[in-house]
């Protein structure tokens, strides 16, 4: 499985790589019985749009302002890029990574 640091190598507009391991993230069980390990949002900030996850390392759904939160407490990102737009291609490639990596692309 590909690193999430080799992954954006690849990846416009990134500005900082992200510090999280995404290959020990928990896979999380979603109410429609699809599987998340990677599901993310993005904020601005004076250092760019930073990705953060709204899963805990425990496996716990985040609203907004607990994945907030945890950024803030911890540094923790998937990245930091130049524009929202590149945040967000970069999330969705990385959705896609990820679920093709665990065998869930066209579920």
């Amino acid at each position: 499985m590909m690193g999430l640091l080799t992954f954006q190598k690849g990846a416009a507009g990134v500005l900082e790589q992200g510090n999280i391991d995404i290959r020990k993230r928990p896979r999380v069980r979603n109410p429609d019985g699809s599987i998340s390990t990677v599901r993310s949002m993005s904020i601005g900030t004076d250092n760019g749009e930073v990705l953060i996850p709204t899963i805990s390392p425990e496996g716990k759904p985040w609203d907004e302002n607990q994945a907030i939160e945890n950024y803030r407490a911890t540094g923790e990102h998937l990245g930091i890029f130049d524009s929202v737009q590149n945040a967000v291609a970069y999330a969705k490639r990385l959705h896609e990574q990820q679920a093709q990596a665990i065998g869930l692309m066209g579920r």
